[in-house]
């Protein structure tokens, strides 16, 4: 069942995604702060945080627009909006993205935003009028320029939650410009984190 409406969070997950994504940080001087602000936008990379409670599974992803569409700024080509397209197509389908062992898990709801690489709906027909040389160059410059983002939440149920004993990430097959998956996570008794890559894409979550 797929569903649009906003997440509505228990306290107990709100405080499980605030603790996984410090995971690491406090290891660090406020010194490099801002150095982390500049590299927090980094293409090929995807930040994946879950939260797991009993039999549910909050997944969030966040992505630079390049990794899954190919650019940064809103679709002008039709050959830009063909990307948005198939990705939005990829994107709800989440039995793509992950697979899951030990116990079958469903998604129950979704939220996909790719409002960066969409143009406002308000200024469409008076973007479309520009010439095509004009948007070419249009183009590479909010492309140079623009640091764009594409996410999407997930939740799913599980049959038997305390047999989930690990998920493969599928990412790396279907966004090919993705190269590294910095996944973090909670459960009900541990949290911990993994790079993934293409040759490496399980999280093991035994023993948790």
């Amino acid at each position: 069942m797929r569903n649009n409406a906003k997440y509505v969070y228990s306290a107990t997950t709100i405080v499980a995604v605030l603790s996984m994504l410090s995971i690491g940080l406090n290891a660090e001087s406020l010194d490099h702060d801002d150095h982390r602000q500049q590299e927090a936008h980094l293409h090929g990379l995807v930040e994946m945080t879950l939260a797991i409670e009993g039999n549910t599974i909050e997944l969030n992803l966040e992505s630079p627009a390049a990794n899954i569409v190919g650019f940064e700024h809103p679709a002008s080509t039709r050959e830009q909006h063909a990307s948005v397209t198939r990705a939005k197509m990829i994107l709800d389908m989440p039995q793509q993205l992950l697979t899951f062992i030990g116990t079958p898990c469903q998604s129950i709801a979704q939220e996909i935003d790719l409002s960066a690489v969409l143009k406002p709906a308000e200024t469409h027909h008076k973007e479309e009028a520009h010439s095509e040389h004009q948007e070419h160059t249009d183009e590479g410059h909010e492309d140079h320029e623009t640091h764009s983002e594409i996410s999407a939440r997930y939740r799913f149920h599980c049959t038997q939650g305390t047999k989930l004993t690990a998920i493969n990430v599928l990412l790396f097959d279907l966004f090919p410009r993705i190269e590294t998956v910095h996944a973090a996570w909670v459960t009900d008794s541990n949290q911990a984190s993994a790079v993934l890559t293409a040759g490496s894409i399980t999280i093991n979550l035994e023993g948790r």
